[in-house]
């Protein structure tokens, strides 16, 4: 779905998604493209659920949008919740949908450690979290990097065997820090099974990358 399809869903998606376009700092790897491919995973890990706050979710779930490196990046989803429960129901939605959405909104952040306990945040959670995986999150990953001024990775220990991962300093670490844990945390069917997939393509890019350093993985 792209995002005429997405909007025609619930009458009160267009003015969410304006709202969110007013108020949402975006980055490289948190863009329009980001929230659409998260609302169309949403739906998918949660079809039986009402279009509205599914999508509204999705679109508001990075409404307050803080760079990897700042103070007050772990509190980042309590921030965009707090939004949501301000202004969702200036938009329509009732206060069931509105605690809904925000639940789901607050704890879908992996820095949070939160884990969902609704059917609307564990789908959300699963969305969000597959795009960091797959060939799409090497994408992601190297955009942030370059934003925040990483090397690519450690000129002699790429692979963090002999030190602490540093995913501030080298863009590498990140897969280390976090991609490569995701797998195993998917709490929706749909989700579970993207995850494995997206999780082998990301193996193999390390995988190649290995080769082109001439530095052999760890096991």
């Amino acid at each position: 779905m792209n995002l005429r399809d997405l909007l025609a869903q619930d009458a009160r998606l267009p003015g969410v998604w304006t709202w969110v376009h007013a108020h949402m700092q975006g980055d490289a790897a948190h863009d329009d493209a980001h929230l659409l491919r998260v609302a169309r995973w949403t739906r998918r890990c949660a079809p039986d659920l009402p279009a509205g706050p599914a999508i509204a979710a999705a679109f508001t779930h990075d409404v307050v949008n803080l760079p990897k490196n700042h103070p007050q990046r772990a509190q980042a989803s309590e921030l965009s919740a707090q939004a949501v429960m301000d202004t969702l129901p200036g938009l329509g939605f009732t206060p069931a949908e509105t605690l809904d959405v925000a639940l789901a909104v607050r704890d879908h952040s992996y820095s949070r450690g939160a884990v969902p306990d609704t059917e609307l945040g564990s789908a959300l959670q699963d969305a969000d979290r597959l795009d960091a995986l797959g060939a799409l999150g090497v994408l992601r990953v190297a955009g942030v990097g370059g934003q925040l001024g990483r090397a690519l990775l450690h000129p002699s220990d790429p692979w963090a065997q002999t030190r602490d991962p540093d995913d501030l300093a080298y863009t590498v670490d990140h897969f280390f820090t976090k991609l490569l844990r995701l797998d195993g945390t998917f709490r929706t069917p749909a989700g579970q099974a993207e995850a494995r997939r997206r999780t082998l393509t990301m193996r193999a890019f390390l995988a190649e990358l290995a080769s082109e350093l001439e530095v052999a993985p760890p096991e």
